[in-house]
């Protein structure tokens, strides 16, 4: 039997009395609920609440049009200070830098040159140490005879005593 003929024939079905009962058949291929919503009613908005979001989307579309108002100003006094700033005087050859205003600067911080204060007396105490480094490090120790291990002695087993 075919889907087709189990869906339009009704199913028969009989008793232990004799008596037969007509079922109809169900589709188990069909959807159980509606594709589309059942209701039709719109929910109430509440109008408090639209209100207060349409005030909040005027301010903040109206705080946008400001900032970008003051952008463009910054943007555009920039240029014009760009403009008539007369540029700056390129660096001189002689290592000096245009923040030195005339004092001579070394090449090396402060800092740059406590650390290397710390290389020199490090490697000026390897150089007074020298003697007992080449003590410690230079000699070997000589490899200690080696022992050959005695053979296992052959034991018995030992017997516990009873205790009386």
């Amino acid at each position: 039997m075919s889907t087709e003929q189990s869906e339009t024939t009704p199913a028969v079905t009989a008793h232990s009395q004799g008596e037969t009962h007509t079922v109809p058949a169900v589709d188990i291929t069909q959807q159980a609920t509606t594709p589309t919503a059942t209701t039709t009613t719109q929910r109430a908005k509440n109008p408090k609440r639209v209100a207060a979001r349409k005030m909040v989307a005027e301010r903040t579309r109206l705080a946008w049009e400001q900032q970008k108002k003051a952008a463009e100003a910054y943007i555009a006094n920039n240029k014009a200070k760009a403009t008539t700033a007369a540029p700056e005087p390129a660096p001189t050859t002689e290592r000096e830098s245009p923040k030195s205003s005339g004092e001579k600067n070394s090449m090396l911080s402060t800092t740059q040159w406590l650390y290397v204060g710390g290389i020199v007396v490090s490697l000026v105490g390897i150089y007074y140490k020298r003697e007992e480094l080449k003590a410690v490090f230079g000699k070997k120790t000589p490899e200690p005879a080696r022992i050959e291990p005695q053979p296992a002695r052959a034991t018995q087993p030992k017997v516990l005593r009873q205790m009386d």
